[in-house]
């Protein structure tokens, strides 16, 4: 190495030249490459007669004179596509490749033309102890991490997909390395994905399998049901759970299997989380009617809920009479009609108080007293689903360096 140096000096130095010679001032100065890649360096000089041009690497050792490798690194080479370049090629672009290289003139007066080359690298995801499935119980705190390097450092953002096939997935928090969720309920589940991006294509993701698991929820939704004797009825139970786990029927104290005698047990699923248990009797008994238990369980504990199936008898009809009410107030003569208590006129609770009004006048009477209670389930503005509502979910991102 140090007779190169030395040979260097020499050819630099004591080489003398009576032709002017000049580099190209509209050379490029910076070359940006993505690791991988092949870097073309310029180096142009204008000259009468062929000249010496040494090209150095950033470390100072010298890489080439005219079109002869110095150095052991067969991806690189000195290219002359026309009189007077000097373009330095360098293959399979590394890292380590960038910094600046000078072309130098190994003439009198001694010129030199300074290239940086700019070396970026794609993103690449860090090896660390991130599962890619978290298995939590609901209530608690996950923390999701997705490391990545590149040049430029990547940027992380996360997205949050209700199935692997979702086109177009939620984003959630903010962009950071770390996604925290407090407090985590159910609706909460289901796949992330961390995308790395620095502007290099391509992006990289990866993604991480959350569930949420919590103990069984049971819903009945008869409580009472009535049959005849010698038919057959079906009892129904709704089972939430993470995860699902023994789910049965029981009569008193004894457990119904699914292929007991006059019996069906069959269950079907609903969605993630739930299943319907239908408890099927094939032809009803005086020994069938009474309580039943649904019960579930999984390892976070137990639920249980009970209905009653009793003999449903058809009432005998009293004869029908017809009686006619001549009414004390105006009566519209209009179908649909809806009885309303008149608080308007602070009227009672009697017979002469009561006025009979069609669904038009129902609405108006309603608009013009808001005070005016009505019977029966209201109109209800439906609620927006928790699974998109993540307002109520506290995400942070937490930013570390690389």
């Amino acid at each position: 190495m140090v007779k190169i140096v030395t040979h260097f000096q020499t050819t630099l130095f004591s080489v003398r030249s009576t032709y002017p010679h000049q580099f190209d001032k509209y050379s490029t100065h910076n070359v940006t490459v993505t690791e991988g890649q092949q870097a073309i360096l310029p180096c142009h000089v204008e000259s009468k007669k062929e000249i010496m041009i040494i090209w150095m690497n950033p470390k100072k050792i010298m890489i080439s004179e005219r079109e002869s490798r110095y150095i052991d690194d067969p991806r690189i080479s000195v290219e002359r596509p026309f009189v007077g370049d000097y373009n330095l090629h360098i293959r399979n672009v590394r890292y380590d490749d960038r910094g600046e290289y000078t072309c130098n003139s190994a003439k009198d007066p001694v010129e030199s033309r300074r290239i940086r080359l700019i070396v970026k690298v794609p993103s690449k995801f860090v090896r660390d102890e991130q599962r890619d499935e978290v298995i939590t119980r609901e209530g608690t705190t996950v923390k999701l991490t997705c490391n990545a390097t590149g040049i430029p450092t990547p940027n992380i953002t996360w997205f949050r997909r209700l199935s692997i096939d979702e086109e177009h997935p939620e984003q959630v928090g903010n962009v950071g390395e770390v996604l925290m969720i407090y407090n985590i309920s159910r609706h909460c589940g289901g796949m992330y994905e961390c995308m790395a991006f620095n502007g290099v294509y391509p992006a990289i993701s990866k993604t991480i399998k959350v569930e949420v698991q919590f103990k069984p929820e049971i819903t009945i939704r008869n409580r009472r049901l009535g049959q005849k004797k010698n038919k057959e009825t079906m009892l129904e139970c709704i089972v939430t759970a993470s995860p699902q786990g023994d789910n049965y029927w029981k009569r008193g104290k004894n457990e119904i299997s699914k292929n007991e005698y006059g019996y069906r047990v069959e269950i079907y699923p609903e969605d993630d989380y739930t299943i319907s248990i239908s408890l099927r009797i094939l032809n009803v008994q005086n020994d069938d009617f009474g309580l039943y238990t649904c019960e579930a369980k999984n390892a976070l504990g137990m639920s249980r809920d009970t209905m009653e199936l009793y003999e449903y008898v058809e009432p005998t009809l009293p004869p029908t009479t017809t009686t006619t009410v001549t009414p004390k107030h105006k009566k519209y003569n209009r179908p649909d009609k809806t009885r309303l208590y008149n608080k308007q006129n602070n009227l009672d609770t009697e017979e002469d108080s009561l006025e009979y009004v069609d669904d038009v006048d129902y609405r108006k009477a309603l608009s013009q007293n808001p005070r005016t209670q009505v019977s029966g389930n209201p109109s209800l503005k439906s609620c927006q689903d928790p699974s998109q509502n993540y307002e109520t979910i506290v995400l942070h991102q937490l930013h570390q360096s690389p």
